[in-house]
């Protein structure tokens, strides 16, 4: 059997779109990859910047928490507090 003119165009023909769907696929997992690396990069941002915001940032006194000193006596414990030390 001889190969015809119209069998060798169309096996040219899928192998060049093979291999521009081959290419296409590796173009479409390079963007894939630098949009990923890119929402790392933000996503480290992020919590790069809440960590030094959290940790400049001044921390709000909680009810509870003027607690100066507290010792335990023979008749029991001693509390003292702001309320106590500046009356």
């Amino acid at each position: 059997m001889t190969a015809n003119a119209a069998d060798f165009g169309s096996a040219a023909l899928g192998a060049f779109l093979r291999a521009v769907g081959l290419l296409a696929l590796a173009a479409g997992a390079v963007l894939a990859l630098i949009f990923a690396f890119a929402a790392a990069v933000v996503v480290g941002l992020m919590i790069t910047g809440a960590a030094v915001t959290m940790h400049f940032w001044p921390r709000r006194k909680e009810a509870g928490t003027d607690l100066l000193e507290a010792r335990r006596t023979p008749s029991g414990w001693v509390v003292e507090t702001n309320a106590k030390r500046n009356a």
